[in-house]
């Protein structure tokens, strides 16, 4: 059966047998996910280990400082040469390079969060230059889109874990406030203490009010939960698993948690000193605030007390007119500080890669040693050279053979050639790219007034991003559910893009005049796959379509565009 006579064979079965049907056959519909063998050889831990302190062996690294500055095309370079000596000692030969399509569709979906049209695709396709795939990364890093689509993953990764149903109405603010610092290329640090050191409001704030509250929101306020989301977002560690107990894997104690905790203590006061605008309003709440008995904490269920105190050991020194949140958001991004470029820069590579250096993600204190250290250290060290610049890592990454690589690997896919980055890995779209894609590739408008559109076009993004935006799996690993699937099959927003009057994308395809059946499949193709058919598709399609007679030809198409808009090929960035 081909996959566009599913939808047929769906609507003829009942409800108990489809399902069954689904239980049985399901999994074949979709694409397996590639998971790769997070196993590490037991000596490379024991050598992790036996060096002691993640803190101090990160510290013990050679300092930025003492680095020759590389421009992002001398610094891919160098990634390429670290990464093919590790692909030859490993013995694994890397997967060929993409071609022009599959790069433009994944190159549009990791900087701007969506597939290109088909005037995009076949622009770049059709290009001659011989640059041609790093004048298109630098041509996308222009748009503002880009700044959308990195506020919207920064946003997931803020709010990770939050069940907080009263931030939900201020996740739109954060985007803005998110949105603002990226469309100006915001240095990374400068960001975070931005974040750090934000005013914080109790009340909701205006949905098109720029805020970073929904990060606060998220963790209730409380010292605890600020100081884990902190600690996990900006230096890439599990602190919170220390909160009861010392850590079990790492090295951090229980009492260096609620020493981090503390310079979270009475946030909301300290907010409310730094709106009043004026050094004597701070000062005057000294006694609140400032580094004295006041500010400690008493550890739950113990008598212990403890006052704000760095995680290097180190007590904060205090000016007078200066918040806990400063203090701390200042000994965060010190480029002294071995853990803030390298979270920033492990993070960087897992969103282009689907996998970081060290992995998974925010555990560089529990992963083991990252998978490429001289690779890791280099990226780190031009980062803090480069003034944190962001945009500078996307060039220097993008331009790499390894993020050109196909993810259909050389002979026999096999998980070492992922662990040294020798293939791309399949990934799972966030509901973010999904639905922006889904409306790219469909034409997707609500219908109504203005007013009813914004709120129609808002809850459909919301559908997408509950159904699709699962931040506790990494994208490599997470299976298609039924629930997910039901949605993209028989869901009301696929139901209408492949229906030749309420849709918009089809109903123009479909009633060309100037295109014969195999131009139509064609350009069904290059809409949702951002490719041409190979000949086997092209012929089968064409006998289905042309099978149907004129009567149902567009039926035919339409089943052709579900299939599509179902496969594998669509829903995974690859």
């Amino acid at each position: 059966m081909r996959p566009y006579q599913y939808k047929r064979a769906w609507q003829a079965l009942g409800t108990p047998t489809a399902w069954l049907f689904f239980f049985f056959a399901g999994p074949l519909l979709v694409l397996p996910w590639v998971r790769a063998d997070d196993a590490r050889p037991a000596t490379a831990d024991k050598q992790w280990d036996a060096k002691g302190d993640l803190y101090q062996l990160l510290a013990s690294a050679k300092p930025a400082s003492d680095v020759e500055s590389l421009s992002a095309e001398q610094l891919a370079q160098q990634i390429d040469a670290i990464l093919a000596d590790a692909w030859k000692t490993s013995g694994v030969a890397a997967a060929p390079l993409t071609t022009d399509a599959e790069f433009v569709r994944r190159v549009y979906l990791d900087l701007i969060g969506r597939i290109p049209s088909v005037a995009e695709t076949l622009a770049f396709v059709d290009d001659t230059r011989a640059d041609k795939r790093r004048q298109l990364v630098e041509e996308l890093l222009g748009r503002g889109a880009w700044a959308a689509h990195f506020a919207n993953t920064w946003r997931d990764m803020l709010l990770a874990g939050s069940a907080n149903p009263e931030m939900r109405a201020q996740v739109s603010s954060l985007e803005s406030w998110l949105r603002l610092r990226f469309s100006v290329n915001m240095p990374y640090d400068r960001m975070a203490r931005e974040l750090m050191t934000a005013e914080v409001r109790s009340a909701p704030t205006s949905a098109i009010e720029p805020s970073a509250a929904a990060f606060y929101q998220a963790a209730d306020f409380k010292p605890e939960l600020l100081a884990a989301s902190t600690t996990r977002v900006f230096l890439g560690i599990q602190l919170q698993c220390a909160q009861c107990h010392d850590h079990p894997f790492a090295s951090w104690k229980r009492q260096q948690f609620w020493q981090m905790a503390a310079f979270f203590k009475d946030t909301q006061a300290e907010s409310a000193a730094q709106a009043e605008g004026s050094v004597s309003a701070i000062t005057s709440l000294k006694a609140l605030v400032g580094m004295g008995d006041a500010d400690a904490l008493t550890i739950p269920e113990t008598k212990i007390v403890v006052k704000p105190l760095f995680l290097d050991g180190t007590s904060p020194s205090r000016k007078p007119d200066e918040t806990k949140r400063q203090i701390l958001a200042k000994w965060i991004t010190t480029s002294d500080n071995p853990l803030f470029a390298r979270a920033a820069v492990n993070r960087l590579w897992d969103h282009f890669f689907g996998r970081g250096l060290v992995h998974p993600v925010d555990h560089l204190d529990t992963a083991g040693p990252p998978s490429q250290p001289q690779l890791f250290d280099e990226l780190s060290q031009q980062f803090v050279l480069h003034g944190y610049d962001m945009k500078y890592l996307i060039r220097a990454i993008t331009a790499t053979r390894a993020y050109q690589l196909s993810s259909q690997a050389a002979g026999a896919p096999n998980e070492k050639q992922l662990l040294v980055f020798a293939r791309m890995p399949l990934r799972r779209m966030s509901g973010d790219q999904l639905y922006a894609s889904f409306v790219q590739a469909t034409g997707f408008q609500p219908t109504g007034t203005a007013a009813q559109q914004v709120q129609l076009e808002s809850s459909a993004r919301d559908e997408f991003q509950a159904r699709f935006n699962d931040t506790s799996v990494p994208r490599t690993e997470a299976p298609t559910t039924i629930l997910q699937a039901l949605a993209l099959m028989n869901g009301r927003y696929v139901t209408e893009a492949t229906d030749v009057i309420q849709s918009r994308v089809f109903a123009a395809v479909a009633t060309a005049p100037y295109l014969d059946t195999r131009g139509r499949i064609e350009l069904l193709f290059l809409t949702a796959l951002s490719r041409r058919p190979d000949a086997g598709e092209l012929e089968d399609l064409s006998a289905y379509v042309t099978a149907a007679g004129s009567r149902g030809e567009k039926r035919a198409l339409a089943d052709a565009f579900w299939s599509l808009l179902n496969s594998a090929e669509f829903v995974l960035n690859h």
